[in-house]
This record gives C-alpha cells, sequence and structure tokens, in this order.
C-alpha cells in the first residue's frame, strides 16, 4: 500500500482550520458589531450581496449569533414596503423643536417686517376727507379748506366734503366760498334741510332777501317744526311788504311755540300794517300785561288805539309809556296827535315842543 504523500494529509486539517478560522472572523465581526449604528448599517450592506436563500436564513442566525443583551436593546426593524431601497448613510438623530421665546418671535416679526417691500397705496379722496377733518378739529382751518379741495377734486360728488369746507370757509370769513359750497351740497342733496338753513342765514347776513327767502322756503318744506326759521321768514317778507305773508309765518312760528314773545310782537307790528288794528290791540295787550317794561309794545298798542280813533285810550297808554321812559320821542309825537283830536290844543302843543327839542338833541 503507497503511503499518501504530506500535502494529502495536511489538506483535511487545512480545510477544517480555514472553516474554523472563518467561523471565528464571522463571530468576532457580529461581536464587535452589537449596537453600533455604522456597523449595523454596513451589515445591511453585506445582507444585500447574499443569495436570496441565504438572506431569508440570515437573520435568524444572527440572532442566534448575537448576545441576550444585544437582543433585547436593539428595537425590532418595522418592515419597508418592497422596492424601497435604504440609504447607505448613518440616520441622523431627530433634533428636538426649541420654542421661540416672545421677544425672539418679536424680534423675528419686526426683522420680516423690515425686509417686506414697503407698498406704496394711493391716496384716495376719503383719506383726504379724512385729514381735512382732523385739521378741521384742531382748528387748522386753511389746512382743511386745502385737504377738502382736494378731496371733492377726486370725487366731485363727496357731500360732506363741500359741506365741511363751507363751514371751516365761513369760520374763516371766507362767506362766497362757504355760500359756493353749501350751494353744491344742496344741489347733490336737495333734502339737506341744514345746508338750506346755513345759507339762508348766510343770505339774510348779506343783506341778500331773495336768496335768503328762497333757502329758508326751501328749509321749512323738508323740517317744518322749526319756529325760529318761520320767524326768519317773517321779518324777510317785512322787509319785501309782504305783509299776508309775514303774518302768516308768524302765526306758524306761535303755532309751533306760543311763547315766542319776539314772533308775537312781529305779528303785532305786521297787523298794524297791515291795517288790522283789533288784532294788533289784542296782541299787545297781551304783550304788555306779561311784560309792562316793553315799551314798543305799548308804543305800538297806543298806536293801534289812536287809528281805531280811541284816543282815550291812546292818550293813557302814551302817559304811562312818558312816565317809564320820558325821553321817547315818538311818544311825545302820538300823544300830540293824541290831544289835538281830542281838542286839546294846548296840550298838544307842549308834547309837539318836547318832540322837538328830543329830535334836535338827537
Amino acid at each position: 500500500m503507497k503511503n499518501p504523500s504530506l500535502n494529502e494529509v495536511l489538506f483535511p486539517v487545512k480545510s477544517v482550520c480555514s472553516v474554523i478560522t472563518f467561523s471565528v472572523f464571522v463571530l468576532i465581526i457580529t461581536c464587535c458589531g452589537c449596537g453600533k449604528e455604522e456597523e449595523a448599517e454596513k451589515a445591511v450592506e453585506f445582507k444585500e450581496l447574499i443569495s436570496a436563500t441565504a438572506e431569508s436564513q440570515a437573520p435568524k442566525a444572527a440572532e442566534e449569533a448575537a448576545p441576550v443583551e444585544a437582543r433585547q436593546a436593539e428595537p425590532a426593524m418595522p418592515e419597508r414596503p418592497a422596492g424601497i431601497e435604504e440609504s447607505a448613510q448613518p440616520v441622523q438623530p431627530v433634533q428636538p423643536v426649541q420654542q421661540e421665546q416672545p421677544g425672539q418671535l418679536a424680534q423675528l416679526a419686526q426683522l420680516a417686517q423690515q425686509t417686506q417691500p414697503e407698498v406704496v397705496k394711493p391716496i384716495t379722496a376719503q383719506d383726504l376727507y379724512n385729514k381735512g377733518v382732523e385739521c378741521l378739529n384742531r382748528g387748522q382751518l386753511e389746512d382743511a379748506v386745502e385737504a377738502f379741495n382736494r378731496a371733492t377734486d377726486l370725487d366731485s360728488s363727496m357731500v360732506d366734503a363741500y359741506k365741511k369746507k363751507a363751514i371751516a370757509c365761513s369760520k374763516l370769513g371766507m362767506m362766497n366760498e362757504a355760500i359756493i359750497s353749501f350751494k353744491k351740497v344742496v344741489e347733490l342733496n336737495p333734502n339737506d334741510a341744514e345746508s338750506y338753513f346755513r345759507l339762508g342765514t348766510f343770505y339774510a347776513k348779506r343783506r341778500l332777501t331773495d336768496d335768503a327767502i328762497w333757502a329758508f322756503e326751501r328749509y321749512v318744506s323738508l323740517n317744518p317744526n322749526n319756529a325760529r326759521i318761520y320767524y326768519n321768514l317773517g321779518c324777510l317778507y317785512g322787509e319785501r311788504k309782504l305783509a299776508d305773508k309775514a303774518i302768516g309765518a308768524y302765526q306758524q312760528a306761535l303755532k309751533i311755540n306760543p311763547n315766542y314773545a319776539d314772533a308775537s310782537y312781529n305779528l303785532g307790528v305786521a297787523y298794524n300794517e297791515k291795517g288790522m288794528f283789533d288784532e294788533a290791540v289784542e296782541i299787545f295787550k297781551k304783550i304788555i300785561t306779561s311784560k309792562p317794561e316793553n315799551h314798543d309794545a305799548r308804543y305800538n298798542l297806543a298806536f293801534a288805539y289812536s287809528q281805531k280813533a280811541r284816543y282815550n285810550e291812546a292818550v293813557a297808554e302814551c302817559e304811562k309809556l312818558l312816565e317809564l321812559n320820558p325821553g321817547n320821542a315818538s311818544a311825545h309825537l302820538l300823544l300830540g296827535d293824541a290831544y289835538s283830536k281830542l281838542g286839546k290844543t294846548k296840550e298838544a302843543q307842549e308834547e309837539y315842543e318836547a318832540y322837538k327839542k328830543l329830535i334836535f338833541i338827537k
């Protein structure tokens, strides 16, 4: 029998040693890689190189080879959907979100506003109107007029701007401009009673009687319960010698306000001018009953008595009036006429002389 060569004897020994060496090497790599994230990721790459059969057996072998403590420390990895590739890079831990402090938030918001481009808004008629109102309230009348002018240039239908401009102009003494603005207001809004009232007042102050009558008539057509406006109309009608209209206006004022003393007095005067002396007597008797010191009412009462040929009553009222006001020249003249009608020539002459002296002194 032929003795085997040394190589033939040593070959099986070499194979066994290679297997043992490989197993120890694998065991060392497995043990050293427990708990290390980077080597675990590399193990994934190694497993991808193993065949499908070895891949199905690898998890079980790795589990058996790993120490018990390592298996308990590592959480089970969830199965990934097929087709999703895993990254070969180590997974970075998620950093906790730090909550911004209130001061930091305010700084960030301010910084954001500073970095945003500024948007320039066009100036509107409403912006200019608001500026005009602010100036008017602060007493800056000229600036208010300028702002209202610019507002109406942009929007010619802005009624309030014309109205506020008229008020500012009237305070500045710019009566013509105020009238023009109020006329524009009533043109745009024919039902603005207040503007008719202001127009009538401006017209009356400028002695534009007919225009004032028009404005006040428009006002009472919109607001028929204002005794003062009827009184104003009565005065204006009286200037135009429109006695019937004047009487009607005063009567309406007294209907609204029965205690309107000036309207009552003017109504008595209108009755005298119209020749309605009985009505005048009734009016003036009521006035001097409530106010005996009203010299004008007493004189007009004496005049009404004289026109009604009630001379004795006229004399009594004139004498009473001269007791209260000896310097009343008109009362001396009226008393002289009453004495003359009664045939008292001497007394009449004395009253005429007193009248002349008072007139010359004046």
